[in-house]
Formats: C-alpha cells, sequence, structure tokens
C-alpha cells in the first residue's frame, strides 16, 4: 500500500553488496524488528537441553547475566556495523573463537546456534515488520551468516535462506525440550529483557516472552506458561499499530548501534573491547 508509506521506505535495495544490504537492515531499516528477533533467538538457546547444559556449566550467564546478555549483542553488533576486515571484528571473532573452543558439541549444534540468529530475527520481521522482506534482503542475510560462520571455523552452513529454516525446523524437531539447566537460564537472564520495556510491563515480562516465540513448545521448554491465546490478538494488534505507524514515518537516520556506545546498565558509560566477553574487564555486572 504505497499511498500509506513515507516516501523514504518507498525503495527496495538493490544491487550486489550483500553485506551493505545486511547493516542497513540491522540497524536502520528494520532496526525495531531485528532487535526484538534477536531477543528470541537469545532465548532460543536455553530450549536445547544440551546447549543450556554447556550455558550453565560455564556459570557466566547465573553469575553475571546482565552482562552476559549485553555481551552477546555487542560482539554480533561491533560485526555488523563495521563489516568483517575491520580490526574490532575480527577481535570479536577471535573472541567467539576462543569463546567455543573445547565446547563441547556436535557441528549441527554450533551451525544451529548460528541459523537462531539469521532465522528467528527475519522470521519475526516477516510477521511483524513494516513492509515484508526481499529475496535479496534474505540472501544478504543468508550471505552474512555463511561468512560468520565461515570465519568461526563452522563447516555444513546452510546455503540458502529456505534452507536455513528448514535445517533449524528439523534441528528443534529432535533436540528441543524442557531442562532444569534451561529453566535455570531463563530465570536468570530474564531480568536483562525486562529492563529494557517499560516500567509499568515488567510484571508481565513471562508472559511478553511466551508471547513472543513462535513456537508453543519452546515456552514450555523454557519453563514458562504458553501464553493464553486470548492475549495474541491484542498482542498481535500491538505490533500491527506500531508497524503501520513505522510505514508512515521516514526511514531511520540514526543507526540503533554504535560501536563502544551503549549506554546500558551494563556499561552506563560505553565501553572497550577489552570489557566484552568472559575475561573482560570491569565485569561485575
Amino acid at each position: 500500500m504505497q499511498l500509506l508509506t513515507h516516501p523514504t521506505r518507498r525503495t527496495r535495495p538493490s544491487g550486489t553488496d550483500m553485506y551493505g544490504i545486511y547493516r542497513n537492515m540491522v540497524l536502520f531499516d528494520f532496526k525495531s524488528e531485528i532487535h526484538s528477533g534477536f531477543f528470541v533467538a537469545y532465548y532460543r538457546n536455553f530450549a536445547i537441553p544440551s546447549t543450556a547444559r554447556t550455558l550453565a556449566a560455564t556459570g557466566e550467564m547465573k553469575s553475571r547475566p546482565m552482562k552476559r546478555s549485553y555481551d552477546t549483542g555487542i560482539v554480533l553488533h561491533e560485526i555488523i556495523a563495521n563489516g568483517f576486515e575491520h580490526e574490532r571484528s575480527q577481535a570479536m571473532i577471535n573472541l567467539l573463537r576462543r569463546v567455543h573452543k573445547g565446547v563441547p558439541g556436535t557441528p549441527d549444534d554450533f551451525v544451529y546456534v548460528l541459523m537462531t540468529l539469521l532465522v528467528l530475527p527475519l522470521r519475526w520481521t516477516e510477521r511483524h515488520g513494516w513492509r515484508r522482506l526481499t529475496e535479496l534482503e534474505k540472501r544478504a542475510a543468508t550471505d552474512f551468516y555463511a561468512e560468520l560462520g565461515r570465519q568461526m571455523g563452522l563447516e555444513g552452513i546452510p546455503a540458502t535462506f529456505a534452507e536455513a529454516e528448514r535445517f533449524l525446523d528439523e534441528y528443534e524437531d529432535r533436540n528441543m525440550g524442557p531442562s532444569p539447566e534451561g529453566s535455570m537460564l531463563f530465570n536468570a537472564t530474564v531480568a536483562a529483557f525486562a529492563s529494557r520495556i517499560p516500567a509499568l510491563l515488567r510484571r508481565f515480562t513471562p508472559t511478553i516472552l511466551a508471547l513472543m516465540m513462535d513456537k508453543t513448545q519452546v515456552a514450555v521448554a523454557l519453563g514458562l506458561k504458553p501464553a493464553p491465546a486470548v492475549l495474541r490478538v491484542p498482542f498481535n494488534a500491538v505490533l500491527r499499530f506500531r508497524s503501520l505507524k513505522a510505514r508512515l514515518r521516514p526511514l531511520p537516520t540514526e543507526p540503533i548501534f554504535v560501536p563502544g556506545k551503549m549506554n546500558v546498565v551494563a556499561y552506563p558509560d560505553g565501553y572497550t573491547l577489552d570489557q566484552i566477553g568472559p575475561w573482560g574487564k570491569s565485569a561485575n555486572v
């Protein structure tokens, strides 16, 4: 519906700069939608018992849940904002290699974690965004995570978005389920999500998260009560209203993320790269 779309939102991406297209999607064009989708992806790993056990064994999420939550987002956004060849991005990729070195798991386990970052934010955007994604945008996102996986040393990464969706769904059919570790991790980190929503809604954080999950079994695996069906209508209506408002407004000119300048609970004065990760300095949150 072009008449209901702000002129700055009528142009669709084109060209062959796949990285640039994905960067614009995350930082500008769909910054709210993809940001929400990253939250869905973050909690997804707790719904896989083997992954939850591995994460719980490190103690990092339980002892410093707020820092761990923000660090996860910072690592990914540093790479998205700067590009793979930038020294800041290479520092974050080296951090990912160190963190995952010696971690138990099959190749499919590691590819699954990567695919949650690709598939789930795009699915959220498809359902709740101000417009549908183009095939070029899906290809750009797929290429970005294929390159990230390659630089991390992963193999067997799906080559297309359709293959990525199929891989994720089949992996979850085989492996998703509740576990004590998954529930513990969810309870330890839910405050990080609550800190990002309006204060009046924080008491309803578990219900909001259950509504955000695209599969009922995800909520069950996290130890959440499935959201009542009666709440899905107003929840989806709110998201639809937000998407319609976005269509009428100019595209954002300020990115959702600026390297080093994340003014959040864990880093109120911004951060330096040596603070990020389990060995980072000033890690007391």
